[in-house]
Protein backbone atom coordinates (compact mmCIF):
# COMPACT_ATOMS: atom_id res chain seq x y z
CA UNK A 1 0.00 0.00 0.00
CA UNK A 2 1.58 3.46 -0.74
CA UNK A 3 2.26 5.88 2.01
CA UNK A 4 3.28 8.85 0.02
CA UNK A 5 2.66 11.93 1.85
CA UNK A 6 1.59 15.15 0.64
CA UNK A 7 1.38 18.57 2.00
CA UNK A 8 -0.12 20.99 -0.19
CA UNK A 9 -1.15 25.15 0.27
CA UNK A 10 -0.91 24.74 4.27
CA UNK A 11 -1.74 27.16 6.54
CA UNK A 12 -1.61 27.40 10.43
CA UNK A 13 -2.02 30.53 12.41
CA UNK A 14 -1.65 30.14 16.12
CA UNK A 15 -2.31 33.03 18.69
CA UNK A 16 -2.37 35.69 15.38
CA UNK A 17 0.95 34.86 13.90
CA UNK A 18 0.84 32.83 10.65
CA UNK A 19 2.80 29.97 11.68
CA UNK A 20 2.75 28.04 7.86
CA UNK A 21 2.80 29.92 4.98
CA UNK A 22 1.13 28.10 2.16
CA UNK A 23 3.43 25.31 2.94
CA UNK A 24 3.85 22.28 0.51
CA UNK A 25 6.04 19.11 1.07
CA UNK A 26 5.91 15.76 -0.56
CA UNK A 27 7.74 12.14 1.06
CA UNK A 28 7.46 9.48 -1.24
CA UNK A 29 6.29 5.94 -0.12
CA UNK A 30 9.18 3.84 1.78
CA UNK A 31 11.47 6.75 2.05
CA UNK A 32 12.73 9.07 4.45
CA UNK A 33 13.05 12.66 4.71
CA UNK A 34 14.00 14.91 7.19
CA UNK A 35 12.47 18.43 8.02
CA UNK A 36 14.98 20.83 8.83
CA UNK A 37 14.73 24.90 9.89
CA UNK A 38 15.55 27.30 12.54
CA UNK A 39 13.52 27.44 16.30
CA UNK A 40 10.16 28.65 15.34
CA UNK A 41 9.94 28.14 11.94
CA UNK A 42 7.25 26.03 11.97
CA UNK A 43 8.60 22.50 12.40
CA UNK A 44 6.52 20.90 15.11
CA UNK A 45 3.21 22.49 14.24
CA UNK A 46 3.70 21.27 10.20
CA UNK A 47 4.71 17.52 12.47
CA UNK A 48 1.15 18.15 14.37
CA UNK A 49 -0.42 19.15 11.79
CA UNK A 50 0.07 15.56 9.24
CA UNK A 51 -0.80 13.66 12.37
CA UNK A 52 -4.04 15.63 13.13
CA UNK A 53 -3.27 17.24 16.25
CA UNK A 54 -3.00 20.97 14.85
CA UNK A 55 -5.93 21.65 12.25
CA UNK A 56 -5.26 23.24 9.16
CA UNK A 57 -6.94 26.68 8.41
CA UNK A 58 -6.43 26.07 4.47
CA UNK A 59 -4.73 23.18 2.36
CA UNK A 60 -4.66 19.96 2.27
CA UNK A 61 -2.72 16.72 3.81
CA UNK A 62 -2.86 13.20 2.01
CA UNK A 63 -1.15 10.05 2.37
CA UNK A 64 -0.97 7.39 -0.13
CA UNK A 65 -3.87 9.45 -1.93
CA UNK A 66 -6.62 9.83 0.42
CA UNK A 67 -7.27 13.29 2.12
CA UNK A 68 -6.89 13.35 5.87
CA UNK A 69 -8.93 16.76 5.92
CA UNK A 70 -11.23 15.94 9.07
CA UNK A 71 -9.60 12.20 9.88
CA UNK A 72 -9.21 12.13 13.24
CA UNK A 73 -5.21 11.46 14.82
CA UNK A 74 -6.12 7.62 16.08
CA UNK A 75 -7.12 6.68 12.52
CA UNK A 76 -5.00 8.19 10.13
CA UNK A 77 -2.37 5.32 10.08
CA UNK A 78 0.24 8.00 11.64
CA UNK A 79 2.51 7.44 14.57
CA UNK A 80 4.85 10.25 16.14
CA UNK A 81 7.91 10.11 18.57
CA UNK A 82 7.96 13.31 20.20
CA UNK A 83 11.41 14.29 21.64
CA UNK A 84 10.10 14.17 25.08
CA UNK A 85 9.28 10.07 24.96
CA UNK A 86 5.92 10.37 26.81
CA UNK A 87 5.68 6.75 28.76
CA UNK A 88 3.43 5.94 31.52
CA UNK A 89 5.03 5.62 34.95
CA UNK A 90 2.49 3.35 36.30
CA UNK A 91 2.95 0.45 33.53
CA UNK A 92 6.48 -1.34 32.76
CA UNK A 93 8.51 -0.89 29.68
CA UNK A 94 6.66 -3.67 27.61
CA UNK A 95 2.95 -2.84 28.77
CA UNK A 96 4.05 0.71 27.53
CA UNK A 97 5.07 -0.57 24.03
CA UNK A 98 1.83 -2.47 23.68
CA UNK A 99 -0.70 0.77 24.53
CA UNK A 100 -1.87 0.84 20.94
CA UNK A 101 -3.17 -2.39 20.51
CA UNK A 102 -5.29 -1.75 23.49
CA UNK A 103 -7.88 -0.35 21.80
CA UNK A 104 -7.93 -2.98 19.08
CA UNK A 105 -9.40 -6.06 21.30
CA UNK A 106 -5.83 -7.94 20.83
CA UNK A 107 -5.44 -10.20 23.65
CA UNK A 108 -3.15 -9.48 26.48
CA UNK A 109 -0.97 -12.30 25.38
CA UNK A 110 -0.53 -11.13 22.07
CA UNK A 111 0.09 -8.11 23.26
CA UNK A 112 3.14 -8.68 25.54
CA UNK A 113 3.97 -11.09 22.39
CA UNK A 114 4.23 -7.89 20.01
CA UNK A 115 6.20 -5.66 22.35
CA UNK A 116 8.69 -8.25 23.19
CA UNK A 117 9.56 -8.68 19.67
CA UNK A 118 9.82 -4.88 18.74
CA UNK A 119 11.62 -4.15 22.25
CA UNK A 120 14.31 -6.73 20.71
CA UNK A 121 14.14 -4.83 17.37
CA UNK A 122 15.32 -1.34 19.18
CA UNK A 123 17.56 -3.52 21.90
CA UNK A 124 15.91 -3.36 24.56
CA UNK A 125 14.81 -7.13 24.93
CA UNK A 126 15.84 -7.44 28.15
CA UNK A 127 13.85 -4.59 29.66
CA UNK A 128 10.72 -5.89 28.63
CA UNK A 129 9.35 -6.30 32.48
CA UNK A 130 11.54 -2.82 33.74
CA UNK A 131 9.16 -0.12 35.05
CA UNK A 132 10.03 2.79 33.07
CA UNK A 133 10.86 5.20 35.89
CA UNK A 134 14.45 3.88 35.88
CA UNK A 135 15.98 3.86 32.11
CA UNK A 136 18.16 6.28 30.67
CA UNK A 137 16.60 9.03 28.07
CA UNK A 138 18.09 6.97 25.24
CA UNK A 139 16.80 3.47 26.63
CA UNK A 140 13.07 5.72 26.79
CA UNK A 141 13.48 7.13 23.73
CA UNK A 142 13.80 3.16 22.50
CA UNK A 143 10.44 2.74 24.05
CA UNK A 144 8.94 5.50 22.27
CA UNK A 145 10.08 3.99 19.00
CA UNK A 146 8.86 1.01 19.61
CA UNK A 147 5.57 2.04 20.70
CA UNK A 148 5.09 4.06 17.60
CA UNK A 149 5.71 0.83 15.52
CA UNK A 150 3.67 -1.67 17.69
CA UNK A 151 0.37 -0.36 15.21
CA UNK A 152 2.38 -0.59 11.81
CA UNK A 153 1.79 3.07 11.08
CA UNK A 154 1.92 4.21 7.25
CA UNK A 155 3.70 7.10 8.31
CA UNK A 156 6.15 7.52 11.08
CA UNK A 157 6.88 11.39 12.62
CA UNK A 158 9.86 11.94 14.55
CA UNK A 159 9.92 15.38 16.76
CA UNK A 160 13.81 16.20 17.68
CA UNK A 161 14.46 12.81 18.32
CA UNK A 162 17.52 12.80 19.57
CA UNK A 163 18.39 16.32 20.89
CA UNK A 164 17.68 14.95 24.43
CA UNK A 165 20.64 12.98 24.42
CA UNK A 166 24.27 12.43 24.61
CA UNK A 167 26.28 12.60 21.86
CA UNK A 168 26.78 8.52 22.00
CA UNK A 169 23.72 7.51 22.20
CA UNK A 170 22.01 10.07 19.61
CA UNK A 171 24.63 8.06 17.32
CA UNK A 172 22.86 4.55 18.24
CA UNK A 173 19.65 5.89 18.33
CA UNK A 174 20.47 7.20 14.64
CA UNK A 175 21.85 4.30 12.90
CA UNK A 176 18.94 2.26 14.39
CA UNK A 177 16.07 4.46 13.06
CA UNK A 178 17.52 4.14 9.87
CA UNK A 179 18.20 0.20 9.65
CA UNK A 180 14.71 0.22 11.22
CA UNK A 181 13.33 2.44 8.40
CA UNK A 182 15.44 0.23 5.30
CA UNK A 183 14.29 -3.04 6.94
CA UNK A 184 10.13 -1.98 7.26
CA UNK A 185 10.10 0.43 4.19
CA UNK A 186 7.59 2.45 6.09
CA UNK A 187 7.69 6.35 5.10
CA UNK A 188 9.14 8.52 7.57
CA UNK A 189 9.49 12.45 8.24
CA UNK A 190 12.28 13.70 10.76
CA UNK A 191 12.09 17.15 12.17
CA UNK A 192 14.75 18.73 13.70
CA UNK A 193 17.17 21.67 14.09
CA UNK A 194 20.33 19.74 13.33
CA UNK A 195 21.61 20.34 9.91
CA UNK A 196 24.11 16.86 10.20
CA UNK A 197 21.22 15.40 11.65
CA UNK A 198 19.12 15.99 8.70
CA UNK A 199 21.68 15.04 6.67
CA UNK A 200 22.26 11.75 7.87
CA UNK A 201 18.49 11.22 8.37
CA UNK A 202 16.87 11.71 5.25
CA UNK A 203 17.28 10.29 1.98
CA UNK A 204 16.22 14.21 1.40
CA UNK A 205 16.11 16.99 2.59
CA UNK A 206 13.76 20.14 2.91
CA UNK A 207 14.39 23.34 4.28
CA UNK A 208 11.81 24.89 6.49
CA UNK A 209 11.84 29.00 7.48
CA UNK A 210 9.41 31.46 8.01
CA UNK A 211 6.65 28.94 7.42
CA UNK A 212 7.38 27.88 4.06
CA UNK A 213 9.88 25.45 2.24
CA UNK A 214 12.53 27.15 0.92
CA UNK A 215 14.47 24.21 -0.58
CA UNK A 216 14.58 21.12 -0.82
CA UNK A 217 16.42 18.18 -1.98
CA UNK A 218 19.37 15.69 -1.63
CA UNK A 219 21.63 16.48 0.85
CA UNK A 220 24.21 17.23 -0.48
CA UNK A 221 23.15 19.02 -3.26
CA UNK A 222 21.04 21.08 -0.40
CA UNK A 223 24.48 21.73 1.23
CA UNK A 224 26.61 22.46 -1.20
CA UNK A 225 24.17 24.57 -4.00
CA UNK A 226 21.88 26.95 -1.49
CA UNK A 227 19.23 28.38 -2.98
CA UNK A 228 19.50 31.83 -0.93
CA UNK A 229 21.80 33.76 1.11
CA UNK A 230 19.73 33.39 4.30
CA UNK A 231 19.63 29.32 2.95
CA UNK A 232 23.27 29.37 2.67
CA UNK A 233 23.87 30.92 6.67
CA UNK A 234 21.69 28.55 8.23
CA UNK A 235 23.50 25.24 6.47
CA UNK A 236 26.55 26.32 7.37
CA UNK A 237 27.99 27.98 4.19
CA UNK A 238 30.01 30.27 6.41
CA UNK A 239 31.46 31.18 3.21
CA UNK A 240 29.72 33.70 1.36
CA UNK A 241 31.86 36.52 -1.24
CA UNK A 242 30.73 39.37 -2.71
CA UNK A 243 31.82 39.54 -6.32
CA UNK A 244 31.07 40.66 -9.64
CA UNK A 245 31.30 38.01 -13.11
CA UNK A 246 32.37 39.05 -15.69
CA UNK A 247 33.36 36.66 -18.99
CA UNK A 248 33.27 33.74 -16.99
CA UNK A 249 35.48 34.91 -14.05
CA UNK A 250 34.62 36.12 -10.49
CA UNK A 251 37.43 38.31 -8.60
CA UNK A 252 38.04 37.17 -5.30
CA UNK A 253 40.56 38.79 -2.95
CA UNK A 254 42.09 40.24 -5.93
CA UNK A 255 42.34 36.47 -7.89
CA UNK A 256 40.17 35.21 -11.05
CA UNK A 257 38.30 32.45 -10.72
CA UNK A 258 36.16 29.98 -13.12
CA UNK A 259 32.18 31.36 -12.36
CA UNK A 260 30.21 30.43 -14.70
CA UNK A 261 26.86 32.08 -15.53
CA UNK A 262 25.88 35.95 -16.58
CA UNK A 263 28.26 38.71 -15.95
CA UNK A 264 27.10 40.83 -13.38
CA UNK A 265 27.27 41.68 -9.46
CA UNK A 266 27.33 38.17 -7.58
CA UNK A 267 27.29 36.25 -3.66
CA UNK A 268 29.62 33.06 -4.18
CA UNK A 269 29.26 30.38 -1.51
CA UNK A 270 31.68 27.87 -0.61
CA UNK A 271 31.85 25.35 2.39
CA UNK A 272 34.55 25.55 4.75
CA UNK A 273 35.94 22.09 4.14
CA UNK A 274 35.68 22.86 0.22
CA UNK A 275 38.67 25.82 0.35
CA UNK A 276 41.60 24.21 -0.64
CA UNK A 277 44.92 25.22 1.56
CA UNK A 278 48.50 25.27 0.22
CA UNK A 279 50.41 23.31 -2.69
CA UNK A 280 49.99 26.41 -5.44
CA UNK A 281 46.57 27.80 -4.90
CA UNK A 282 46.55 31.71 -6.54
CA UNK A 283 45.21 33.26 -3.22
CA UNK A 284 47.88 34.72 -0.46
CA UNK A 285 45.93 34.83 2.82
CA UNK A 286 47.02 35.27 6.57
CA UNK A 287 46.20 33.06 9.51
CA UNK A 288 44.14 34.94 11.87
CA UNK A 289 43.47 32.26 14.04
CA UNK A 290 42.99 28.21 14.40
CA UNK A 291 40.72 26.51 16.83
CA UNK A 292 40.86 23.12 17.29
CA UNK A 293 37.36 21.54 17.45
CA UNK A 294 38.03 18.28 18.81
CA UNK A 295 38.09 16.55 15.13
CA UNK A 296 39.53 19.01 13.08
CA UNK A 297 40.75 22.79 12.81
CA UNK A 298 38.99 26.05 11.86
CA UNK A 299 41.46 28.50 10.31
CA UNK A 300 40.07 31.93 10.00
CA UNK A 301 41.77 33.66 6.96
CA UNK A 302 42.09 37.25 5.79
CA UNK A 303 43.24 38.04 1.83
CA UNK A 304 43.11 41.12 -0.02
CA UNK A 305 40.48 43.42 -0.29
CA UNK A 306 39.29 42.72 3.23
CA UNK A 307 38.29 38.98 2.57
CA UNK A 308 37.85 36.83 5.16
CA UNK A 309 37.57 32.64 4.75
CA UNK A 310 36.39 29.90 7.01
CA UNK A 311 38.46 26.60 6.58
CA UNK A 312 38.16 23.34 7.86
CA UNK A 313 41.37 21.39 7.79
CA UNK A 314 42.77 17.73 9.48
CA UNK A 315 44.47 18.30 12.65
CA UNK A 316 47.58 17.14 11.16
CA UNK A 317 47.89 19.93 8.37
CA UNK A 318 46.74 23.14 10.22
CA UNK A 319 49.01 26.17 10.09
CA UNK A 320 49.34 28.36 13.55
CA UNK A 321 48.22 32.26 13.86
CA UNK A 322 50.31 34.31 11.44
CA UNK A 323 51.47 32.18 8.97
CA UNK A 324 50.74 33.03 5.23
CA UNK A 325 49.28 30.40 2.99
CA UNK A 326 48.50 29.78 -0.59
CA UNK A 327 44.48 29.23 -1.25
CA UNK A 328 42.55 27.53 -3.71
CA UNK A 329 38.64 28.36 -3.93
CA UNK A 330 37.91 25.20 -6.53
CA UNK A 331 35.77 25.67 -9.12
CA UNK A 332 33.55 22.64 -8.28
CA UNK A 333 32.67 23.66 -5.20
CA UNK A 334 32.34 27.27 -5.66
CA UNK A 335 28.25 28.18 -5.98
CA UNK A 336 27.12 31.48 -6.90
CA UNK A 337 23.75 31.99 -5.22
CA UNK A 338 21.04 32.20 -8.22
CA UNK A 339 19.67 35.91 -8.28
CA UNK A 340 21.71 36.87 -4.85
CA UNK A 341 24.34 39.61 -5.78
CA UNK A 342 24.90 40.73 -1.74
CA UNK A 343 25.33 38.81 1.28
CA UNK A 344 24.75 41.23 3.52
Amino acid sequence: MSAELAVEDAWVTLGGTPVLRGLSLGVASGTRSALVGPSGAGKTTLLRAVAGLTRLDAGTVRLGGRVMDGTPAHTRGVAVVFQEPRLLPHLDVAENVALPLRASGTSKRERRQRADELLGEVGLGALARRPVAGLSGGEQQRVALARALCADPQLLLLDEPLAALDPNRRDELRALLVALQQERRVTMLVVTHDRAEAAELGDRVALLMDGRIVQEGEPRALFERPASVAAARFLGMSNLIASTVRDGRAVVGGVPFDCPGPDGPATLAIRPEHVRLGGDGPLRATVLEAVYTGTAVRVLLSAAGALELTVTVPTDVAPRAGEVVRVDLPPRSLWRIPGEADPS
